[in-house]
């Protein structure tokens, strides 16, 4: 096992080690966090674009222990903004799965729920989805980044799942985008083993 795997495994087991409801009141303060952050950011900067039309935001459904950003997306709602959630996907059978990101509607978090969200780590052929209605989002669009995570240094280091999937997506977006990674407390780490090339996220909001 590598550094980085066995860090994942350990970091992994800390942060499914914690208690449900703690869990849930750490998800809500980040959330609340992060779109205060957000308030500040649009009232500091001359966002002219997201003066005629409505907020971006790319962020993804929670899968087994992750912060739960629910909170943070029906907040986005409220306030009129677009939700643009992620799907692994193929262009064939053979080839290999890569990230994409579907506008996501309200109804389809709470009534109608298309599989990808019950599944996000499962590939789906490109062409089913588009026969579904699907179409994916240009990266260019998106004014607000959330990025999930394994775990964090002080130094704003994001170790991933090892997929590749948010080093390919993260150069994609406007250099203006709002860039965020969501983690416990219990995911930080001293250092987080890197290569070169690695960047650090612009900011990283933790409880």
């Amino acid at each position: 096992m590598t550094l980085k795997q066995d860090m994942r495994t350990s970091v992994l087991a800390r942060r499914k080690a914690i208690p449900d409801a703690a869990r849930k009141e750490k998800s809500l303060l980040i959330c609340e966090r992060f779109l205060a952050e957000i308030d500040l950011w649009l009232a500091s900067c001359e966002h002219s674009e997201t003066s005629i039309r409505p907020l971006s935001i790319a962020a993804y459904e929670p899968m087994s222990s992750e912060v739960d950003v629910h909170p943070l997306l029906f907040a986005a709602y409220k306030r009129g903004w677009e939700v643009f959630l992620p799907c692994m996907a193929k262009d064939d059978p053979d080839a290999p799965a890569h990230m994409v990101f579907f506008p996501i509607e309200q109804n389809h978090l709470t009534e109608q729920r298309p599989a990808f969200l019950d599944h996000p780590a499962r590939p789906y052929l490109l062409d089913d989805l588009h026969a579904q209605g699907w179409r994916e989002a240009d990266e260019q669009l998106f004014d607000i980044a959330v990025i999930p995570l394994v775990a964090f240094d002080s130094g704003l280091m994001r170790l991933g799942y090892g997929g590749g999937n948010y080093d390919r997506f993260l150069p994609k977006l406007r250099d203006d985008c709002f860039v965020a990674g969501v983690a416990f407390e219990e995911q930080h780490i001293d250092r987080v083993p890197t290569e070169p090339h690695d960047l650090p996220l612009p900011r990283i909001f933790s409880a």
